[in-house]
């Protein structure tokens, strides 16, 4: 969909934050999110996430270019825009004297809930979060993970149609996070999300969409799928059974596909890298009847390099390498 498309969640033309008037934050930033897209946003520290959440927020003025959320402007006066959006920032910090009761109940008045809305609205959303035995407790007490639910209910209280999360499953452990990224997954099928994340596993289980800035500048904006695809590698691994003399003579027999461009062995576990540009499925057929002919067992088999992680990095190093080039370039024209 083309970014001035109507019915865009978000759309930003040419978008740009210059901070004392020396910092280029972002740069030239155009970007849509349709409806329904739960959007991950990847980026090395410093490449611009926030800058850019807080522009979509209306927190701060752009430089140049323009955000639009819901067909509207966004900007620092807009509160009623921002009524329809639930933001959890990173490491969110609420009032230590307050319970999560009082806390949800205050928001709720902000957003202008009689106390007949107020009351079933709280006890529906506190027992969604698993925070019902904590609910009468101060903030003070809060575990990380307590803080973490809190932030989500206190996005959710004035049903907003677009949530921004800013590293959701920041300092969770291996339990709340699985909590979080189901709750995300139950979320996605009603809400627009935007997801800034580190952690890449999160933005692959969770996402549709993403967008990758570097330095200021938006490297990759599509479908995961997408992001995957175009960095995709021919690159596998397979975890075989049999005989010794049986696997080293399959094994010398694929190294003489000429579609094969390595294939090692160690500990019965084979690292094979097919060409980029073949069929991979008319050589990995080939692999497979040659593993049948020498009674090899294929216990598992798994791609590699067509991970979000693996095409992430992939984008940000060769975007790293082209800001080397014009850096080094007229260096040498100069000598």
């Amino acid at each position: 969909m083309p970014a001035d498309a109507p019915g865009l969640v978000v759309e930003t033309s040419h978008l740009t934050k210059i901070y004392q008037d020396r910092h280029i934050a972002l740069n030239d930033l155009t970007l849509a999110v349709e409806p329904g897209a739960v959007l991950g946003l990847l980026g090395p520290n410093g490449a611009g996430k926030t800058t850019f959440l807080r522009l979509v927020l209306g927190l701060h003025r752009p430089t140049a270019g323009h955000c639009r959320v819901f067909g509207l402007g966004m900007h620092p006066n807009a509160a009623e825009l921002r009524r329809r959006i639930g933001f959890i920032p990173t490491n969110p910090q609420f009032p230590k004297g307050m319970t999560p009761i009082e806390y949800l109940d205050y928001i709720a008045r902000l957003f202008g809930m009689t106390r007949q809305a107020r009351k079933p609205k709280l006890a529906k959303l506190i027992p969604a979060v698993n925070l019902l035995p904590q609910s009468g407790q101060p903030i003070a007490n809060f575990t990380p993970v307590m803080t973490a639910r809190l932030a989500v209910a206190a996005s959710l209280i004035n049903e907003p149609e677009l949530l921004i999360w800013d590293e959701p499953t920041h300092g969770l452990d291996i339990e709340a996070r699985r909590s979080m990224l189901d709750l995300i997954k139950t979320l996605a099928a009603e809400k627009t999300m935007i997801l800034s994340s580190h952690n890449l596993s999160d933005i692959d289980e969770v996402c549709n969409h993403a967008a990758v800035l570097s330095k200021g500048h938006l490297i990759f904006s599509g479908t995961l799928q997408d992001l995957k695809g175009r960095i995709r590698k021919n690159h596998y691994e397979m975890d075989l059974e049999g005989d010794q003399k049986a696997i080293a003579k399959t094994i010398g027999q694929i190294k003489t596909l000429k579609e094969v461009l390595s294939c090692t062995l160690r500990h019965r576990r084979l690292d094979l890298r097919l060409a980029d540009d073949v069929a991979n499925t008319g050589v990995l057929a080939m692999i497979l009847q040659t593993l049948f002919d020498n009674k090899v067992q294929l216990l598992c088999m798994r791609t590699l390099g067509m991970q979000t992680e693996s095409a992430y990095l992939e984008l940000v190093e060769r975007e790293d390498q082209r800001g080397f080039a014009r850096l080094y370039d007229p260096l040498q024209d100069a000598a």
